[in-house]
């Protein structure tokens, strides 16, 4: 099974899927090891491109005149992300995870979000400081909403494009970890 985490900046991400993957005793592959994986099978350069948004004033000139990634960008990714969670168990987050791996068999996709007075005191006792905190998280989340949409036309963190989209600030970071499993466990 792979499960794709989407995540607001300060929702509690890497919290979650470092609990989950540890529950499920799924592999959480961050961006080092997907691209270790990557470079195993031959595709190191263009998830490595993928992954740090390059070029980045073609990406950007792009983004402003809403234009998409061309199809065969698009289809070499999502080639890539196949044959890269073919084996096992994983845990994916952000890269636009939830659009590429949609649609196979055992794929799961979470978005998390949560008020900004609660991801900003987590970030604040992450060691941001306050005074940057509503900048940094801005600036995060923007980017992130740009890329996805770059990738794949689609609204970040829309809860169409998801299985489930979970409140942190409501429920917090362990429950929604019992929220996932829950609705794993007993989907269709």
């Amino acid at each position: 099974m792979i499960i794709s985490i989407g995540r607001q900046t300060g929702a509690g991400g890497r919290e979650l899927v470092v609990k989950l993957a540890k529950k499920l005793g799924f592999s959480y592959l961050d961006q080092d090891m997907l691209l270790k994986k990557a470079d195993e099978i031959g595709c190191f350069e263009q998830m490595y491109r993928f992954y740090n948004e390059t070029p980045v004033n073609t990406l950007l000139q792009a983004i402003s005149d809403n234009e998409v990634a061309d199809e065969t960008s698009i289809k070499t990714i999502k080639e890539i992300y196949t044959k890269l969670t073919l084996g096992s168990d994983y845990i994916i987050m952000g890269r636009c995870a939830n659009y590429f791996l949609r649609g196979q068999k055992d794929f799961f996709s979470v978005f998390l979000h949560a008020p900004s007075e609660f991801k900003k005191a987590r970030l604040v006792s992450s060691g941001i400081s306050p005074s940057k905190v509503g900048d940094y998280m801005s600036e995060s989340d923007n980017g992130r909403a740009r890329f996805h949409r770059y990738y794949t036309g689609e609204e970040w963190g829309g809860s169409a494009f998801y299985d489930l989209c979970i409140n942190t600030g409501v429920c917090g970071v362990d429950n929604a970890v019992e929220l996932i499993e829950f609705f794993i466990t007993h989907r269709l």
